[in-house]
């Protein structure tokens, strides 16, 4: 069994002079804090203070301490209202106070002498500015949200707004990254290392790539914050951005939306180099601008169960899109299918490798008929003919410029990709102490890209590789807090997340390897159906079909993390003391294949060249004759099946030291245990020492 280990510890320092008490890595909730004063500027022991969420009327009561300070935790993300009471002075409120997610917001209160019937009101908005905390991130509200522009309503791309970040120069495509989460960069760091959470709950693809998940629906989102520096330690596995997104909760007013977006080829231009070559389509006009359709739709609503005690909020979205793509490729010319080679012997004449020498020499250059530089039928391999056959009926009453020995064939086709995903998500305030919310996310999605010879194969319509993917996503969570009394508070919660990737060749269910006399490949397991890559080299006319190696396809991938935290809130005098842990169990069931798991077969010059005559050989000869110069077939017997546990602990300390001084110290600890196989051979490593592939438990 093949084992690694690795613990890493973090230790985080920061002071700040400031005038209020920090908070730190609370990935779901907001705080509130701040002192209350009498008219000299005494603290007010044993005030009451009230928080309470304007739109869903759910309310937090603390009392101050000795010096006046209170300190509210655990609060969801919202706009609130602040009122203090406390014998013999006036009753303060504080309106219109924007809570943003790991955030806390300072609202000192003094008060003036009075009954606790009067009331002095302070609509105005407490300032924004971020005192309290060192890290940098940038924290998107709703309204920010629902007014910036993004492609496809995608959110993810919004990363970008944060300090330091910038665009990857690849972005992950659909069959990779279903979701079409953002590639994003932050200070330099592999993207790989980004963290992204969903209400507390880690959101990363740990397996391959790193990548996000699920994307958010837009509609569901209250806010999501950046961070991509000075984590606190309650944040770990990061070392890029880290990006902490809040989902909407229902409140006492009922509420929804609806939206639908369209776009179309219609006031497409064409492509002047593949889409209006001179010479193609009607009249010699082109073949015009390629298809494109793309509709996205969806809506959601929200409101209460109970008022002031339970809520409910739903969202659906979907996409269709027809996306269709031009380009050019290269097709064997007419000539060249029927052995006629006599236009290129002066340059590059062919040789029976049949004749000769074994080391290449002395062999006779092919004629038929008294022509030379021509292969007679009868030198055809039938599979080669048959080969030729698929794709010449593939190509039938396409536009192919013969006068061209490359990027004579000009292709336009369609690819679709379908897109469905939903929320729902459950609040309930049980009691002044006890609160609660449960939500879930599924994501399916299927796509659909043809390779532009149809059966026979070749390049992709768009993309990488010609594919076809079934995607079935799932990210839930179940949060609870209870709170011991004004000083002592925990919060737990537990997730499942969930990525399901089945991507197969474009042309499975189809035995086109037997049809052509490709014999022994085909058979009833999905990952062995479809045509064999033929690739076509050299040194003119260089064209393939089928998918070659490289691609990547078959790709079967199943992650599943299940994942529990626990985080306790201690108030301690002028302490704030936070600690707590975080389990995850990740199971890792990943099969992909660069090489062809349907044969590949290269044709190149060699086969056909006379050695000591310079350019001579043709790898369109070599395949007329059915000779490759190299094969390869990925052959494999087990399903890789990892399984892995990771254990992380914190404890950190925010001490006001002065009313403006405030010191932040902590700790991480983290063990990342190691990979173990669910079964013998379902891990493999590589022994430098002896250039063997160990099989664990199997040697």
């Amino acid at each position: 069994m093949l084992k690694r280990v690795c613990t890493c510890t973090a230790f985080v320092i920061t002071i700040a002079a400031i005038l209020v008490l920090p908070a730190y890595g609370q990935a779901v909730t907001g705080s509130i804090t701040g002192h209350v004063y009498d008219p000299s500027g005494a603290p007010v022991p044993n005030a009451t203070v009230l928080a309470t969420n304007v739109l869903t009327g759910i309310e937090t009561t603390r009392n101050t301490d000795s010096t006046g300070l209170y300190l509210i935790t655990n609060l969801l993300p919202g706009t609130y209202s602040v009122a203090v009471e406390a014998k013999g002075f006036k009753r303060f409120v504080q309106e219109n106070i924007v809570l943003r997610v790991d955030s806390k917001i300072n609202i000192d209160a003094q008060l003036e002498l009075g009954e606790v019937t009067q009331e002095v009101t302070v609509n105005a908005a407490p300032p924004m500015l971020q005192t309290e905390k060192a890290d940098v991130n940038v924290v998107l509200p709703e309204q920010t949200i629902e007014s910036l522009p993004t492609v496809g309503r995608n959110i993810s791309r919004l990363h970008l707004l944060a300090p330091g970040t910038s665009a990857f120069i690849f972005q992950q495509p659909a069959g990779e990254n279903p979701s079409l989460g953002a590639t994003v960069v932050a200070n330099g760091q592999f993207w790989g290392s980004n963290e992204y959470q969903i209400d507390g709950i880690t959101d990363v693809e740990f397996g391959s790539s790193g990548m996000q998940i699920v994307t958010p629906n837009q509609d569901s989102v209250q806010e999501v914050k950046v961070t991509t520096s000075n984590y606190d330690a309650e944040l770990g596995q990061v070392s890029g951005l880290a990006a902490q997104y809040v989902t909407k909760s229902g409140t006492n007013a009922l509420h929804g939306s609806l939206f639908w977006f369209n776009r179309n080829n219609k006031v497409f231009a064409a492509n002047p180099f593949s889409e209006k070559v001179a010479g193609t389509g009607p009249q010699g006009k082109g073949i015009g601008t390629a298809p494109f359709r793309w509709n996205q739709g969806g809506g959601s609503v929200g409101g209460p169960i109970k008022k002031n005690k339970m809520f409910f909020f739903g969202d659906y979205q979907f996409n269709r899109t027809r996306e269709g793509s031009s380009q050019l490729a290269t097709v064997p010319l007419l000539d060249f299918q029927r052995g006629d080679f006599s236009s290129i012997a002066a340059t590059h004449p062919i040789f029976d490798p049949l004749t000769g020498s074994p080391d290449g020499t002395g062999r006779t250059q092919f004629s038929c008929n008294g022509r030379f530089n021509v292969i007679c039928p009868d030198r055809f391999n039938p599979v080669s003919v048959k080969l030729l056959d698929l794709l010449n009926g593939e190509l039938a009453n396409r536009f192919i410029d013969q006068s061209k020995a490359n990027n004579n064939f000009a292709s336009s086709g369609s690819s679709s990709y379908n897109q469905d995903q939903f929320d729902v998500r459950y609040d309930v305030n049980i009691s002044d102490k006890d609160k609660a919310f449960v939500r879930y996310t599924y994501f399916t999605a299927l796509l659909n890209n043809p390779a532009i010879f149809g059966l026979a194969g070749g390049p992709a319509v768009s993309g990488l590789s010609p594919q076809t993917g079934e995607y079935r996503n799932h990210h839930g969570v179940i949060n609870y807090t209870h709170t011991f009394g004004p000083t002592l508070l925990t919060e737990g919660r537990i997730g499942l997340t969930r990525f399901g990737l089945r991507g197969l060749q474009f042309d499975v269910g189809h035995n086109t390897n037997d049809e052509v006399g490709i014999k022994g490949i085909n058979s009833g397991d999905p990952l062995t159906q479809g045509l064999a890559g033929i690739t076509v080299s050299g040194p003119v006319n260089n064209w393939f079909m089928g998918i070659p190696t490289g691609v990547g396809i078959p790709r079967i991938q199943f992650n599943t993390v299940i994942q529990g935290a626990n985080n306790w809130t201690k108030i301690n005098g002028d302490h704030e003391l936070r600690w707590g842990f975080d389990i995850r169990r990740q199971r890792f069931d990943f099969l992909t294949l660069n090489e062809s798991s349907r044969g590949n077969f290269q044709f190149d010059q060699l086969i056909t060249a006379s050695a000591g005559v310079p350019g001579s050989g043709l790898g369109m000869a070599s395949f007329l004759l059915g000779l490759p110069s190299e094969y390869d077939r990925a052959n494999f017997s087990q399903f890789p099946a990892e399984r892995n546990t990771r254990i992380a602990w914190y404890w950190q300390d925010a001490w006001r030291v002065t009313p403006k001084l405030s010191f932040n110290y902590g700790v991480r600890y983290e063990y990342i245990g190691p990979s173990t196989p669910r079964f013998p051979g379902g891990g493999v490593n590589y022994d430098p020492e002896t250039g063997n592939l160990l099989l664990s438990g199997l040697g």
